[in-house]
């Protein structure tokens, strides 16, 4: 398609969009490398997300293709043609968006809520550059040649690592925090709406000279180069990340022969390595630290817990190793979506100093029966996955024969079985006959997602490093599991003389490392008053969001030594309190982090008060629970 006019151009001019240099660098890239087949948009509402990417065939030449998230495996990838298939009797293919899409740009909104499975095998269609159609008698294929940009607000939900991975680049958007900025967009918005034709033709000369850099580096990039020592580094960023396999490693490259090729070079250079890192590794950075040297004065196996006390009485406080803040050069990125730089290997890997323990894949603790399930691949998609629907409502996903009396009929589906025996059947006037066997009903599937709000011990009993690095390993682990799940995630902490809501219920798995990793440990234990908080906060939440199943998880030795009552006995206070509540569709869950073989019981009565389920820190482990079932019963488990 040739480039759109000005005058019949209803988008946004690309060079109209106020900032977003980063996004507008990462949809350059994808433009001048065909290598580049992906490029994912993440950052809040309202930031120009969909403006940009819809701007894009200002400067591209090329039409964008909108996915809408309902649509089906049969309109995205192709099916049956009825209106041939009833005319003459023989079924013949319909080829879908994806073809539409052939020598243009395909645009995915709110990606994050779309079909994962529909979502991988599109994305594997497009990088293979060929979509393979098996499906109701149809057996095809067919080239597209085209490129994804897609949208997303992590806080509606994210997606899992596997899918990120997937795409080369991702870049982030952010609200742009200055006076004079939101002005200037402001203005933009006013000038565009008051006067298209004339605001793109003020941005016209802008686009234009883009347009020309573009098409000028496409001509340049078969002759750019990278020398091995640039191959090393790239190499040694992504280990030291922990990006996993190879598609980082060979995003970076691809990228930064883009960037060389923009800037008229033919030739990688150290600057294009560290900008491209920033764009391809930040969304597969691995949250899971390297093992961290054994600490000699942690060391002590025999150690009771009784340290830990003295040091709690104490108020005795200690705080993750100190890292640089949202605002620094290297920092990590901001709940507002800004990304770190990442400059060379040494500042790298002082990044890469954590300070929570190592994670692992964790038991459904949220079964009903308490029992130590290990989460299998099909249960991750279980209960709080997607779920067939057992009634009309839900995402209409496939069809199926007859089942019942009252079937939620399948239209498209019937008529398609019905097509090809059209011209031997007598159809009484009628334009097509259908008969009993040709029914199909729908297959609904709707998301289970549910709200998990743990609520953490901070306190000093638990504020020795290595306890308290495991105990952060463990929550991050359970996390992730739930992120995965679609889960919203909400997390409280108690610590000295009260509890606080440290991250409201989001989707946002990176917002919530961050404030695991910055929280402070020390002082003493209030958890009667950390009861009542929870108590109250889930008792309106769960009001707010009727049908919802909501969880907490407390995460404690079950000790307490700050009463809510002055002269009352803390850890008996408690247990009263923990009689007392009943939220109804709330579940209470008890991860016992005491460690050691003194366990003086308190977080097993706390879970039996309060009617919930309890599991010890180390019983979460799937793997060690799985080694240990296979010692015991001497079978393999899958």
């Amino acid at each position: 398609m040739s480039a759109t006019s000005l005058k019949d151009d209803p988008c946004f001019p690309f060079s109209a969009v106020f900032g977003m240099d980063q996004t507008k660098k990462a949809i350059m890239c994808a433009l001048v490398s065909n290598n580049i087949r992906a490029v994912l948009v993440r950052g809040p509402s309202g930031v120009a997300k969909t403006t940009i990417s819809r701007s894009i065939q200002g400067i591209s030449g090329k039409r964008t293709v909108n996915i809408p998230l309902n649509t089906s495996d049969e309109q995205l990838f192709g099916g049956m043609d009825l209106e041939s298939t009833l005319a003459d009797g023989k079924v013949t293919m319909n080829e879908g968006l994806l073809k539409e899409a052939d020598g243009n740009i395909i645009y995915l909104d709110d990606v994050n809520l779309m079909d994962q499975g529909t979502l991988i095998s599109m994305m594997e269609s497009v990088r293979s550059g060929k979509v393979i159609l098996e499906r109701e008698g149809i057996s095809s294929s067919y080239s597209t040649d085209t490129l994804i940009i897609a949208s997303m607000n992590p806080c509606d939900s994210d997606l899992s690592s596997h899918i990120l991975d997937r795409f080369d680049i991702c870049a982030y958007a952010s609200v742009p925090e200055d006076t004079a900025d939101k002005e200037e967009i402001l203005r933009r918005n006013m000038d565009f709406i008051g006067d298209p034709d004339s605001f793109r033709k003020k941005f016209s000369d802008e686009d234009r000279r883009i347009r020309e850099n573009i098409a000028r580096a496409v001509s340049v990039l078969p002759f750019v180069t990278i020398s091995d020592e640039l191959t090393d580094i790239t190499a040694e960023l992504c280990t030291r990340i922990g990006a996993e396999g190879h598609r980082g490693d060979i995003a970076v490259v691809n990228t930064a022969k883009a960037l060389a090729a923009m800037n008229d070079r033919d030739e990688v250079m150290k600057k294009d390595i560290e900008e491209a890192a920033v764009l391809c590794l930040t969304h597969r950075r691995n949250y899971s630290p390297p093992p961290s040297p054994p600490d000699r004065d942690s060391e002590d196996s025999g150690n009771d817990g009784s340290e830990d006390k003295e040091k709690e009485d104490s108020g005795g406080s200690e705080y993750p190793k100190d890292r640089k803040d949202d605002e620094g050069e290297h920092g990590d990125k901001d709940s507002r979506g800004s990304t770190p730089d990442l400059p060379d290997a040494d500042s790298l890997m002082e990044e890469m100093l954590f300070s929570i323990g190592e994670q692992f894949r964790v038991i459904d603790y949220l079964d009903e029966d308490g029992s130590r399930r290990i989460a299998r691949t099909k249960s991750r998609m279980g209960r709080r996955g997607i779920v067939e629907s057992g009634d009309r409502t839900g995402r209409y996903t496939g069809s199926r024969d007859r089942r019942g009396n009252h079937p939620d009929i399948a239209f498209d589906a019937t008529i398609r079985a019905a097509a090809p025996h059209q011209r031997e059947r007598r159809h009484n006037g009628m334009a097509i006959c259908i008969e009993s066997g040709d029914i199909r009903e729908k297959i609904r599937e709707r998301r289970s997602g549910c709200t998990i709000l743990f609520l953490v011990d901070a306190s000093g009993s638990l504020g020795v490093r290595k306890r308290m690095a495991t105990v952060k390993g463990a929550i991050m682990s359970m996390l992730k599991e739930s992120y995965v799940k679609r889960d919203r995630i909400g997390m409280m902490a108690f610590r000295r003389d009260a509890s606080e809501l440290i991250l409201p219920p989001t989707r946002s798995v990176e917002y919530s490392y961050r404030k695991l990793e910055e929280l402070p440990t020390g002082g003493r234990t209030p958890l009667g008053e950390a009861l009542l908080t929870v108590s109250s906060y889930m008792s309106s939440y769960s009001r707010s969001h009727p049908g919802e199943m909501c969880y907490i998880v407390i995460v404690t030795d079950g000790r307490a030594n700050v009463p809510v009552d002055a002269g009352a006995d803390a850890n008996e206070e408690v247990l009263k309190i923990a009689d007392s509540i009943k939220i109804p569709g709330v579940r209470w869950i008890v991860i016992d982090a005491g460690t050691g073989f003194a366990r003086f019981g308190h977080a097993r009565v706390l879970a039996e008060r309060l009617g919930g389920t309890y599991s010890r820190l180390d019983e979460l482990n799937a793997d060690r629970l799985a080694d240990s079932v296979k010692a015991v019963v001497g079978t393999g488990i899958e």
